[in-house]
């Protein structure tokens, strides 16, 4: 890995993680988290653990007051099943129960439309944007994300489990982070 490569990892965690890094102290600023749930039967045998992880480390340790949250199925629809601001605690535990009847029995998954729609929505959000993509992790399967997987994935941070992984997604930072590195790279010179 170059010097120019290796410090575009490193701004990339600075713009990617802000949020979960700070997680346990109040945020001032808004977050817009876009939740994007493999919608395939490849969760099925972990799904408690999968709604376990969402309700303890997203839910309550992530999310406050004043965020948003757009959740999408990626079935082969991939259709939203819930977007909205978070005003309580009584909007918490509704996003808990919508995460409780997610159906992990659908055919197969298709990232790319909820991706393009999340990707869509970060260009006129004006929050901090965090994107999280549960997939099954089944050997040799990866989510059927379309013709602009490499390009999606080129900023990820995954988080494996037994049966399943949790996945950072990067939307839309190519151009902040290419911006960062040469703003970086003219200091130091």
């Amino acid at each position: 890995m170059g010097l120019h490569n290796t410090y575009r990892v490193i701004l990339l965690l600075g713009l990617l993680f802000p949020a979960v890094l700070g997680a346990g102290d109040k945020r001032k600023s808004p977050l817009e988290l876009f939740l994007i749930i493999d919608g395939s039967s490849a969760l099925k045998k972990v799904q408690a653990a999968v709604v376990r992880w969402l309700h303890e480390e997203v839910v309550d340790s992530i999310l406050q007051e004043g965020d948003r949250l757009t959740i999408w199925l990626a079935d082969e629809t991939g259709q939203e099943i819930f977007s909205g601001a978070l005003r309580g605690a009584g909007d918490k535990a509704r996003i808990k129960r919508v995460l409780q009847s997610v159906p992990f029995e659908g055919g197969t998954a298709n990232f790319a439309g909820p991706i393009r729609d999340a990707t869509a929505r970060i260009q006129r959000s004006h929050a901090m944007v965090y994107t999280l993509l549960i997939t099954g992790s089944t050997a040799g399967r990866s989510p059927s994300l379309g013709g602009d997987a490499v390009g999606l994935l080129r900023f990820t941070r995954v988080e494996e489990f037994s049966g399943w992984r949790a996945m950072v997604i990067g939307l839309g930072l190519s151009a902040r982070v290419q911006q960062a590195a040469a703003a970086y790279m003219q200091k130091a010179r």
